[in-house]
């Protein structure tokens, strides 16, 4: 079960990345990336800890993408 949920949470935020790469939000895209490799490095011992990982760096991209909109 967590590995279904890590696959979700892992490519709901690869959709979010994509999306700011193509609508000019290049900035974002990259730290969001990042911080999803920092976080899954540091926290890559075990599968729940990764899946923590990815669940924070998720939360971290859709906050940037509604927190600094362009103006």
């Amino acid at each position: 079960m967590t590995v279904i949920i890590l696959g979700v949470i892992l490519s709901f935020n690869l959709i979010i990345i994509y999306y700011k790469a193509t609508h000019d939000r290049v900035g974002d895209a990259i730290l969001d990336a990042t911080t999803l490799v920092l976080l899954a490095t540091v926290f890559g011992g075990s599968t729940q800890s990764l899946t923590v990982a990815t669940i924070a760096s998720a939360i971290i991209s859709i906050y940037l993408l509604f927190a600094l909109r362009k103006k």
